[in-house]
């Protein structure tokens, strides 16, 4: 479907799934330990061993929280009932995965908008027979957050339980997924866009206590070019925003992060999906 092109060819995995212990350095990720296997395609991955994150990392004062975001729920934009059964995982992700659309990079930034993103990718989804969106969130060019799978937002209060997704073969039962909308090749987000993430991924980390430096990038996963080479390459930004503003108990937001406005990218194409290397 040319509203959503990125993740139906490109799920293959470009080494065996590892098991939860690992390291990230820098932008990509240093393997430690033994390889595990996880058995099975799209929202049915084995293995669901658990081990606690790196403990220390999330320095934040329990009293002083980053306030919840503002979460469009799926019944609020009038989401598909989920054709399948959906699998509550009773435990905390171990990565969150940032995404890009591969949408054109709209202009309109309102919350109409947000919601005809959420709308699209969940049929382009469900017509790929994943019964419902794959990822867990969206977050629209305008900087709207979105509940994507039916029951994450439940879930994320909970922090305490995950919805299985399908949106990284071999890793959904073990990653958090965030779609944001748009083409990232060029550029990276607009900064409204950017705020918005920032908020959703600082607020995941904070109910799941997981270390900043687990914010990834599908392509550090996979072999496929998402989220976007100038969004990845902004990867460590997000991920220090993140971390300093558990520390604080308030979003701290960088300048700077991308264009000034929706219009300052709009004419950024959509790319030729990338073909998954033999």
């Amino acid at each position: 479907m040319a509203d959503h092109v990125e993740h139906p060819d490109e799920h293959r995995a470009a080494t065996p799934p590892w098991r939860r212990r690992t390291l990230l350095s820098g932008t990509g990720l240093a393997l430690t330990g033994a390889l595990a296997a996880c058995a099975g395609t799209g929202g049915k991955d084995g293995g669901t061993e658990q081990e606690n994150p790196e403990s220390g990392t999330n320095t934040a004062d329990k009293a002083s929280r980053v306030k919840e975001p503002d979460i469009i729920g799926t019944a609020d934009w009038e989401a598909v009932e989920p054709e399948q059964y959906l699998q509550t995982l009773h435990e905390r992700p171990s990565y969150l995965v940032i995404h890009h659309t591969t949408t054109p990079n709209v202009t309109d930034g309102s919350r109409e908008a947000a919601i005809e993103i959420a709308q699209r990718v969940q049929n382009g989804h469900i017509n790929q027979h994943w019964g419902d969106s794959g990822q867990h969130f969206t977050v629209s060019r305008g900087g709207f957050a979105l509940e994507a799978r039916h029951g994450s937002k439940f879930a994320l209060e909970k922090g305490d339980r995950f919805i299985l997704g399908v949106h990284a073969l071999g890793f959904n039962a073990y990653a958090l997924g965030i779609e944001c909308e748009g083409t990232y090749m060029v550029n990276p987000p607009p900064q409204k866009m950017y705020e918005g993430l920032l908020h959703l991924c600082t607020y995941i980390c904070q109910q799941y206590d997981l270390p900043p430096s687990r914010i990834i990038g599908h392509r550090d996963l996979v072999r496929t070019s998402c989220c976007g080479d100038a969004f990845y390459a902004k990867l460590p930004v997000l991920r220090e925003d993140v971390k300093v503003s558990l520390e604080r108990g308030e979003l701290r937001v960088s300048e700077g992060f991308g264009a000034d406005n929706l219009f300052d990218d709009s004419d950024v194409k959509v790319e030729e999906r990338q073909a998954p290397a033999a």
